[in-house]
């Protein structure tokens, strides 16, 4: 009983004699597949393999077909590509009236933060001169509280010696008033006596 013959077996025949740089004649085929299966069902199967592996014949219908159909697609291909153009286009417009705006919020707040540095150094220079001042200041009132100070000693020994000075013009006016008192006393005296002896 012959063995069936397969196209799978046709198919390595004819790939090793390919690979040998054989002819794949229906003999040598044979011959490679050990003579098994007839010699109609190796033609058969051999013609399927061969159709098989070549490439479908294009008809003008289908060829005309697949034009029309290639520049309608490479139309809307066109078409989508100028909308994403233009999409893109907006895009960056509006990327660069945003980067604009940014640069100019960039800008202002540059312009802040040199204004606040200016203003800060303006400040530390008047609080630097303030703190001068009060230094200054604290020193005059020391030296005026030494000076009061001092004035009011002095006051007070000119109050002292002015105090003195009034209980030794006491003392001189009640001395000056007993010397009156004798003075007149002596007077009076003196008169008496004249008086007695003009009589």
């Amino acid at each position: 009983m012959k063995q069936v013959l397969t196209r799978e077996m046709v198919q390595k025949a004819m790939d090793d004699a390919k690979a040998n740089g054989k002819k794949g004649t229906l003999a040598a085929l044979h011959a490679a597949l050990g003579h098994r299966g007839s010699m109609s069902t190796l033609v058969q199967l051999r013609a399927e393999l061969e159709a098989a592996a070549q490439p479908a014949a294009d008809s003008e219908e289908g060829l005309k077909a697949f034009r029309e159909v290639w520049a309608l697609a490479r139309e809307e291909g066109r078409k989508q590509l100028e909308t994403a153009l233009a999409d893109l286009k907006k895009d960056v417009e509006v990327l660069a009236q945003e980067n604009e705006r940014l640069d100019g919020t960039v800008m202002a707040a540059a312009n802040e933060a040199d204004e606040f540095k200016r203003a800060k150094a303006e400040m530390e220079a008047g609080l630097a001169n303030l703190r001068e001042l009060l230094a200054n200041k604290q020193e005059s009132l020391l030296q005026a509280g030494a000076d009061t100070r001092a004035a009011l000693e002095r006051l007070a020994e000119e109050q002292a010696a002015h105090q003195k000075t009034r209980l030794e013009l006491a003392k001189a006016i009640e001395t000056a008033h007993k010397f009156e008192v004798d003075l007149v006393q002596s007077r009076t005296m003196l008169e008496a006596q004249n008086g007695r002896r003009a009589k």
